[in-house]
Order: C-alpha cells, then sequence, then structure tokens
C-alpha cells in the first residue's frame, strides 16, 4: 500500500474534477502534518471533494518528477 509519505520525494499528486476540468497540486508536506506520513493514498483519493463545485472526486495524476523536481510541471488536458 502506498502512503503520500512514498510519494512525497519524487512525485506530484494532482487532484483532477472532471466534470468542471479543475486541477490543484496537493501540497503532499501539509498532508503528512494533517494526517501523518503513512496516510495511504488510497484514502486520499476517496476523500477527494472539488472545492469549485463541491462534486465528489477520485480521479488523481500522480506524475513522477525526480527527487529535485526536474521533470517540470503537468498539464491536463488543454490547460497550460
Amino acid at each position: 500500500m502506498q502512503t503520500i509519505q512514498d510519494l512525497a520525494a519524487a512525485f506530484r499528486i494532482y487532484a483532477v474534477c472532471e466534470p468542471c476540468s479543475r486541477m490543484v497540486e496537493l501540497d503532499l508536506r501539509q498532508l503528512i502534518e494533517a494526517h501523518g506520513s503513512s496516510y495511504p493514498v488510497a484514502d486520499l483519493r476517496r476523500r477527494l471533494r472539488c472545492s469549485s463545485c463541491e462534486q465528489r472526486t477520485q480521479d488523481m495524476r500522480i506524475i513522477y518528477v525526480g527527487r529535485c523536481g526536474a521533470a517540470g510541471r503537468f498539464h491536463y488536458g488543454n490547460s497550460h
């Protein structure tokens, strides 16, 4: 089972709301502080709710950026 700590060093996690096309990068350090380092990514997925349209979304993008973040930003759909 993947935890948010497992991903924090080399990945970024984006919550994606398909109904309103909103995408937000999640602050993994803040999530670790709030829920602990062993909090499962699967549980995080189940808790996602769009702050714009208030719909529950379980759609996440987990993007490898490397340990220094050199892989850059992730773009969803046509938005840049």
